[in-house]
């Protein structure tokens, strides 16, 4: 089959390749993948930024996580749906037996797994998963929209963790596909302002976010992105930021615009990064992390989607086989893309 494979730690070694197909083992279904969508963390991968959470990534790799498609088989002794199933696919799974496992915070397992992370991904005409990661759709999700799942359900995690309300003053730093999806949930949750702020190089992507209805995408730096929070505040500043950008700016530039008493949710980062602990102090801050999701922000997630309060295809901007997969690193690190959707075996 082929996969999009990354081959060796270090900047680049990636290359679409052929790959044995997988075989299931006890526990596992085989799915062929119908839809796989490029995520920014392949970007890091790339570039070597990214190398594991728990573990060291094991080489080589298929990369991709983002998917959806449709049963194929069972490994040995193991049942599930029927065979042709439309199904997505959830990302992590855990151990089952620590703490956080048998509270059902599986994402923060210290044994997590995370398919085209710690192992073989979504980014191939196969992939083999753990039953519990299926997620059988309704008939009127698509394959497609489906393949958002997996950044959506993190969408639906920021929303349990923040429990923000109609008319709250908001931000979202990053316009790429998972601050897209904030937007559009935000905002059908009746959340206003909704500024969005990105960077030099952004333009397209701001674009995208003025057709899904932010009061205002603005290209800023530190003290621009502080100058039009003020504004469109009275001074007061944002009641809840989310920084998807994954920069050491990016974070120091939601506290700056976060009002007093504020939320500011991180979700972007892949390496540490300082913080200035005194301004979350003085201005009395929440400061909080979000981490993958479980299972019911996934059922969430297909809620939103069947609801059309959300709708992902809208953030897809290129649509290509995967034997393109390297354009495709390049247009998201040109920032000209927002989500591009793989087709494998087309």
């Amino acid at each position: 089959m082929q996969a999009f494979i990354k081959t060796a730690p270090g900047v680049g070694n990636m290359v679409v390749a052929e790959a044995p197909v997988p075989v299931p083992g006890p526990g596992e279904a085989l799915v062929r993948v119908k839809n796989s969508g490029m995520c920014g963390t392949e970007l890091l991968v790339y570039d070597d930024v990214y190398r594991g959470r728990n573990r060291p990534m094991p080489f080589p790799l298929i990369v991709g996580h983002e998917a959806s498609g449709e049963v194929v088989e069972f490994g040995p002794g193991t049942d599930g749906p029927t065979p042709g199933t439309r199904v997505g696919i959830e990302g992590v799974s855990g151990c089952g037996r620590c703490f956080h496992c048998i509270r059902g915070n599986y994402n923060l397992c210290p044994d997590w797994h995370h398919i085209g992370l710690t192992r073989p991904g979504s980014h191939a005409e196969f992939v083999a998963v753990p039953t519990s990661s299926l997620l059988p759709l309704p008939d009127d999700v698509s394959f497609e929209s489906a393949a958002f799942l997996e950044p959506l359900a993190t969408v639906v995690h920021t929303l349990d963790r923040t429990r923000p309300t109609p008319g709250q003053p908001t931000a979202i730093i990053g316009p790429g596909a998972l601050g897209l999806l904030h937007l559009q949930v935000l905002r059908s949750a009746g959340l206003c302002p909704i500024l969005v702020f990105g960077r030099r190089g952004d333009e397209k992507r701001l674009e995208v976010a003025r057709t899904l209805g932010a009061d205002a995408a603005i290209v800023a730096d530190r003290n621009e992105a502080r100058e039009h929070a003020a504004r469109f505040t009275d001074g007061i500043g944002m009641a809840l930021v989310i920084e998807t950008a994954g920069t050491p700016e990016a974070v120091q530039t939601a506290l700056d615009i976060a009002a007093g008493k504020g939320t500011v949710v991180t979700l972007g980062l892949a390496r540490s990064t300082e913080i200035d602990a005194l301004t979350v102090m003085r201005k009395d801050l929440t400061w909080m992390g979000v981490v993958a999701s479980v299972r019911r922000h996934y059922a969430e997630a297909i809620r939103l989607i069947r609801t059309g309060k959300v709708q992902p295809e809208r953030l897809i901007t290129h649509r290509m086989p995967l034997a393109d997969a390297l354009s495709g690193v390049s247009l998201m690190r040109d920032c000209k893309a927002v989500k591009i959707m793989f087709t494998p075996g087309v």
